[in-house]
C-alpha cells in the first residue's frame, strides 16, 4: 500500500540495471557507466518531484485538519458565550411577564441587571425596552437623553414576529458607549399575548476578537463569524468596513454550506481574493457560522523551502556527477548516503503528520445544558423563588443499570442510549422556563420553576414512563428494557437552603428509588 520509499525506488533502479560481465573493454564500461548515470539522474528527478508533490499534499491536508479543529473549537466557544447571555434573557423575560413591568420595580431590576452583567465578562450590557422602544432598565447605568431604540433591527423584528425564541441581530455600535457589539434579544408579551417590549443582551465583539487575535493564523489568515443571512458579524483582522458585508455570493454560501454544516476546502476569499485553506462549522442552536482560513501561500511556504533545498541538492549532485564522471562509483555512494538521510527525515515527517491527524476535539453528547449552565440557572431560580415566594422543584434522573448496559452493548450503544433519553426528557418538559441538563455520566437533572412537589412528581412519572415505553433493549434492566429512577425535591422559598442542599435532597430521594427496586420516582422528605 502507498508509494514506494526513496530507498525502495533507488534499489529497484539499481537492480533493474543489466548485469555487465567483469572482463569488458573500457569503452563498453564507460558506455554502461554513462547509461547508468543517466538512469540514476532521471530516477532522482522523478523521486524528488514525486516526494515534493506528496509533501505538498501533506502540508495542505494538515492545514485542513487544523482549520477543521479550530472551527469546531471556536463554534463551541461562540455557542457557550451566546447561550450564557440567552439564559439570562430567558430568566429575565419570565420574571417580567410574571412580576409585571411597573415603574416601582425598575430600581430593583436595575440592580439585578448590573449584578448579572458582572458575572459574565462578554456582556456589554443588559437592556429592557417597552413596547415603544423606550429604555426601562439597563445594566450599564447610563441612559442617554430621549433614548429610544424602536429603530433597531432587533426591536423591529420582535415587534413584527410573535416568535418567543432568541434573535441574533447584526453587529452594531452601542449608542450608550460607542463600542461594537452583537445583540441577543427576546420578546416580552403582555398577558394577552400582545407585544410588550424587548430584552436585549449585547456582547462585546472584542470578546471574540481577543480570542481570535490570540490564535496564530500567520500574516494573512482570517477568522470570521458570519450570520445565516451571509453578513459578517466579526472578522479577524478587524476592519470596521467589513462589519455587515454580505458574502452571499462567496464560496462559503454557494459551494460549501449547501453540502453540509461543517467541512474543509481550499477556496478563494470573496472579501479580499486570497486563496485560503479553510474550515467552517455552524454554531449549534444559533444562526451563525464560524469560518477560519490560512493563506495557502503561507501554508506552502515551508514546503517551498524544503523543495528548493531538495532541488538544490539534486542539481548539485547532478552537476558533480557530470563534472566527475570518471569517479562515478564514489559519487553514487555519496548519493546513496544523501538519499538515506532524506529518507530518515521523510519518515520522521510522516510520523509527525500521522500524529497530528489523530488530534481532534470531542463534541457534546446529548445537546442538553451542561453542568455550569445548570449551576447558574438553579442559583438564579432559587434567588427568584425566594424573592417572589414561588415554588421551585428539582428532578434527579439516573439510568438504571447503565454500567451493565455499557458492558453488554458497548460504549457506542451507551452513548446512543443517553442521546435517546435526553430527547425523551426534553419532549416531556413543555414550559420554556424549565431547564434540562446532563449532570454527569448517566445522570440528568431537570429544574422546574414555579412547580411544587406534586407537579414535579407528575413530570417525573411522565419521563419515567416515556423512557420505559421507548423499549430500549437492556437484558440486565427492569423488564428487559432501559429504565430510569427519579428523585424529586421541592424547594421551600422560606428556608435558607442553598443549591447544594436541594441537589443533595433530590439525590437522596434518587438513592431511595434505587434501593427500592429502581424504575420509580421518589419524593424527598
Amino acid at each position: 500500500m502507498g508509494h514506494p520509499s526513496v530507498k525502495d525506488r533507488i534499489e529497484h533502479t539499481r537492480f533493474a540495471t543489466p548485469w555487465v560481465p567483469e572482463p569488458v573493454e573500457t569503452t563498453l564500461k564507460v558506455r554502461y557507466a554513462v547509461s547508468l548515470l543517466i538512469a540514476v539522474c532521471l530516477s532522482l528527478m522523478a523521486i524528488v518531484i514525486g516526494e515534493s508533490w506528496n509533501s505538498r499534499q501533506y502540508h495542505l491536508r494538515d492545514s485542513e485538519v487544523a482549520m477543521s479543529n479550530l472551527a469546531q473549537t471556536l463554534a463551541s466557544q461562540a455557542h457557550a458565550s451566546i447561550k450564557q447571555a440567552d439564559t439570562l434573557l430567558f430568566s429575565l423575560v419570565d420574571r417580567l411577564e410574571i412580576d409585571g413591568m411597573q415603574p416601582e420595580k425598575f430600581p430593583r431590576l436595575q440592580r439585578l441587571l448590573q449584578a448579572q452583567r458582572s458575572e459574565l465578562v462578554q456582556i456589554h450590557g443588559l437592556f429592557v425596552f417597552d413596547e415603544e422602544g423606550r429604555w426601562l432598565a439597563n445594566a450599564i447605568n447610563v441612559i442617554p437623553p430621549n433614548a429610544n431604540n424602536s429603530d433597531r433591527e432587533y426591536f423591529i423584528y420582535h415587534r413584527d414576529h410573535p416568535d418567543r425564541g432568541p434573535h441574533i441581530g447584526p453587529s452594531i455600535k452601542s449608542r450608550s458607549t460607542g463600542e461594537w457589539i452583537m445583540t441577543v434579544s427576546r420578546r416580552i408579551n403582555h398577558p394577552d399575548g400582545r407585544f410588550a417590549g424587548v430584552v436585549v443582551a449585547s456582547i462585546y465583539l472584542k470578546h471574540f476578537l481577543d480570542l481570535y487575535n490570540s490564535i496564530d493564523m500567520g500574516n494573512n489568515g482570517v477568522i470570521n463569524l458570519i450570520s445565516d443571512d451571509a453578513t459578517i458579524v466579526v472578522r479577524r483582522p478587524f476592519n470596521e468596513a467589513d462589519i455587515g458585508t454580505s458574502v452571499a455570493k462567496g464560496p462559503l454560501f454557494t459551494q460549501l454550506l449547501p453540502k453540509g454544516d461543517s467541512g474543509t476546502a481550499t477556496v478563494r476569499s470573496f472579501v479580499d481574493g486570497v486563496m485560503r485553506v479553510v474550515g467552517f462549522r455552524r454554531v449549534e442552536g444559533y444562526p451563525l457560522v464560524v469560518f477560519a482560513g490560512l493563506d495557502k501561500d503561507e501554508v506552502l511556504a515551508s514546503w517551498r523551502q524544503e523543495s528548493i533545498f531538495s532541488a538544490g541538492i539534486v542539481l548539485l549532485l547532478l552537476g558533480f556527477l557530470g563534472a566527475l564522471g570518471y569517479r562515478l562509483i564514489r559519487l553514487m555512494k555519496q548519493q546513496n548516503h544523501i538519499q538515506n538521510n532524506l529518507l530518515e527525515t521523510q519518515d520522521k515527517l510522516i510520523e509527525v503528520n500521522r500524529s497530528l491527524e489523530l488530534l481532534a476535539l470531542e463534541d457534546a453528547l446529548t445537546g442538553l445544558s451542561n453542568r455550569r449552565q445548570f449551576d447558574l440557572f438553579i442559583l438564579a431560580e432559587m434567588g427568584r423563588a425566594r424573592r417572589s415566594q414561588t415554588h421551585l422543584a428539582l428532578l434527579m434522573i439516573d439510568v438504571d443499570h447503565f454500567k451493565s448496559f455499557n458492558d453488554h452493548y458497548g460504549h457506542l450503544a451507551g452513548d446512543e442510549c443517553l442521546r435517546k433519553i435526553s430527547t425523551i426528557i426534553t419532549e416531556n418538559i413543555k414550559r420554556p422556563g424549565d431547564l434540562a441538563a446532563r449532570f454527569g455520566g448517566e445522570e440528568f437533572t431537570v429544574v422546574l420553576p414555579g412547580t411544587d412537589y406534586v407537579g414535579a412528581f407528575l413530570v417525573a412519572e411522565n419521563i419515567r414512563r416515556a423512557v420505559q415505553q421507548a423499549g430500549i433493549e437492556h437484558v440486565g434492566g427492569v423488564e428487559g428494557v432501559v429504565t430510569v429512577s427519579v428523585g424529586v425535591c421541592a424547594y421551600d422559598p422560606a428556608s435558607q437552603a442553598q443549591p447544594d442542599d436541594i441537589v443533595g435532597a433530590a439525590d437522596k430521594a434518587l438513592y431511595v428509588a434505587k434501593a427500592s427496586g429502581r424504575n420509580m420516582s421518589v419524593i424527598a422528605n
